[in-house]
């Protein structure tokens, strides 16, 4: 593992952001966070507020998904149901689970053909989800993949053509784009995994752990030190983007 020199840090803004959470970045470096009351906020690389979107019925998020240029996914875990939203968050359409499964839908995030991956905790199954013709398009059992009794799925994101399942227990589960599995990357105590060119990243030990997606070259980057340890990290192409249990701070990148 490579260590990167300490880059020279510059600070674009830095907000207060108690009970925040950091869910995603989209590919003009706009970040989206949820408040408190499970609202999604859009700030731009000012810091600024640019839109706001408020659920007409509460629910938790769990998860955001911002880099398709075409919509928004929102993913509400309690609610099972999968809110589309344009770049001004903007409602496009609202996709209720319960109708494609009997199970508890525990991952959710869109595919490069529109339709929808979900992680099926109940079934144990990766599901491939067409809304427009209300049924599933393609499931695959993972029994011989996964521990059914020793497992927590937290992270579904599709990246250049690969599925990327984080198991915060055993590591990061790799698929093709049409649900075939492929390989594990061995990174337990993981919930959310990020990407930026052709590296994977995530946060480890207060630092920013990079692994390029095919030499499988590794590189640490060191972080700005706080007082708090950071809590969720996202990497765009000019910004980055850090979250400590009370604040949200910014750096351009160099």
């Amino acid at each position: 593992m490579g260590q990167a020199p300490a880059p020279a840090w510059s600070l674009a803004f830095q907000l207060p952001a108690k009970g925040n959470a950091l869910l995603s970045i989209d590919r003009f470096d706009r970040v989206y966070l949820s408040d408190t009351r499970q609202n999604i906020i859009q700030l731009d690389t000012l810091g600024k507020v640019v839109n706001t979107f408020s659920p007409p019925v509460q629910g938790r998020v769990a998860m955001l998904e911002a880099w398709s240029p075409a919509k928004i996914l929102v993913f509400y875990d309690d609610r099972q149901r999968v809110q589309l939203l344009d770049r001004f968050l903007t409602p496009l359409g609202m996709a209720d689970l319960r109708e494609f499964t009997d199970g508890t839908i525990r991952a959710a995030t869109l595919a490069a053909d529109d339709r929808l991956w979900l992680f099926d905790e109940t079934t144990f199954r990766l599901l491939k989800i067409d809304t427009r013709v209300n049924r599933a398009v393609f499931e695959n059992p993972l029994e011989l993949l996964l521990d059914r009794r020793q497992h927590d799925i937290t992270f579904l994101r599709e990246y250049q053509s690969k599925l990327y399942m984080v198991d915060r227990l055993s590591g990061i589960y790799v698929f093709d784009n049409m649900g075939n599995y492929q390989k594990k990357l061995p990174y337990p105590n993981l919930t959310y995994v990020g990407f930026v060119g052709d590296e994977l990243y995530y946060l480890s030990n207060n630092q920013l752990q990079f692994q390029h997606l095919y030499t499988f070259q590794t590189r640490t980057l060191p972080l700005p030190e706080q007082t708090q340890p950071y809590r969720q990290v996202l990497v765009g192409d000019k910004f980055i983007y850090l979250l400590t249990s009370d604040s949200l701070f910014a750096y351009r990148r160099k």
